[in-house]
């Protein structure tokens, strides 16, 4: 984790937070429990003991969120102190608005994404009706300033570099003037919220508070696709998450906002469930459709095969009911085969990488 990253839709990990707990089916091969454990066991790891706190073992041997986060108080700094642009996925090892997260944490991570508007920050959460709740206090934006005095004049003092204040705006000597974009925009228009659905009841209950909340660009991680999902409706029958309408008693209305960016991808690790390709064809075309952009990650440890192919198996696929897996024999059967590697990017042959172009990143 830091100012690099191997995830395809960031540039760099920022990991304010460490420590978890499962909360859906989506989370039950949970590749951040995966690393905190290894992480654990490495004396010389940056933060090991937060991580020996915040993970066990359950009884299956597999390792277990214990419900425990901490803020790691070193790295709310980190993002000041990257000079070039990227875009920075926020808590890769946890969730911002984990219901153990005080929001005073929160707070002080909002103040150092202020701090930083060269970067793109991409938050991404299951727990999108707290996110909503947060983002619409009334108060919260004099507390994300306050927060953001109280980061920043730390963090003058801990640069030997040092910084002035220039006509009420921050900057490094020597170098172009930082706006604290707070105090003039809200909501952070370099700010990208995200929740992440797996299955359609994830959407339906996660998508309406993610458009309420006030966001620059707001998007869906469908990581991983657990079952089909329907997020745009050509019959206005339903909720058009894409178009940012509802169907109310015969009668369309506008929702708050509405998504600028869905990503899709397969899950990876020992106990990965494969992904239906018609799933992600499907959501691939309601994009289309809409004129929203899509990005394809990864099919994950399962990819598709033709019959017969070495390796090739036939499975079958159901929509995630509760926490089974998602090879049974009913539904619909297709044949994939298990790969090591999880860079296969190419849906039907082709690589998808779209970005959102409002408020598109440097």
């Amino acid at each position: 984790m830091g100012d690099r990253s191997n995830i395809e839709w960031c540039d760099a990990t920022w990991n304010p937070l460490v420590g978890c707990t499962r909360v859906s089916p989506g989370c039950s091969n949970c590749y951040a429990e995966r690393d905190a454990l290894r992480l654990a066991s490495n004396p010389r790891a940056e933060v090991s003991g937060l991580y020996r706190r915040t993970v066990r073992r359950a009884s299956d041997g597999s390792p277990r969120w214990t419900g425990v986060v901490n803020l790691a108080t070193e790295r709310l700094e980190q993002p000041l102190r990257w000079r070039n642009p990227r875009r920075v996925f926020v808590n890769s090892m946890s969730d911002l608005f984990h219901e153990s997260v005080p929001d005073e944490w929160v707070d002080r991570v909002f103040a150092a994404m202020a701090l930083a508007p060269r970067h793109t920050f991409q938050v991404l959460t299951k727990r999108a009706a707290r996110m909503r709740a947060y983002l619409t206090n009334p108060d919260v934006q004099a507390r994300i300033v306050a927060a953001a005095d109280v980061l920043w004049h730390a963090h003058a003092q801990s640069d030997a570099r040092g910084f002035r204040l220039v006509e009420n705006r921050f900057a490094r000597i020597g170098e172009p003037v930082w706006v604290l974009e707070s105090f003039t925009a809200w909501p952070l228009p370099h700010v990208w919220l995200l929740t992440s659905v797996e299955t359609q009841q994830a959407a339906d209950e996660r998508i309406p508070e993610l458009l309420a909340a006030p966001a620059a660009v707001r998007g869906v991680s469908c990581e991983p696709l657990l079952g089909p999902i329907q997020l745009y409706d050509d019959d206005w029958t339903f909720t058009d998450y894409l178009r940012g309408v509802e169907r109310c008693q015969g009668s369309k209305r506008p929702l708050p906002g509405k998504l600028d960016w869905v990503i899709v991808g397969g899950e990876s690790g020992p106990r990965a469930r494969p992904m239906h390709p018609q799933w992600a064809r499907d959501v691939r075309d309601q994009c289309a459709t809409a004129g929203v952009a899509f990005f394809f990650k990864q099919w994950g440890t399962w990819v598709p095969a033709a019959d017969g192919e070495p390796g090739a198996e036939v499975v079958w696929i159901y929509p995630e009911m509760g926490d089974r897996a998602c090879v049974a024999r009913a539904g619909d059967p297709v044949s994939m085969r298990r790969v090591k590697s999880k860079r296969a990017h190419a849906l039907d042959g082709v690589e998808h990488r779209a970005f959102p172009a409002e408020g598109a990143a440097p």
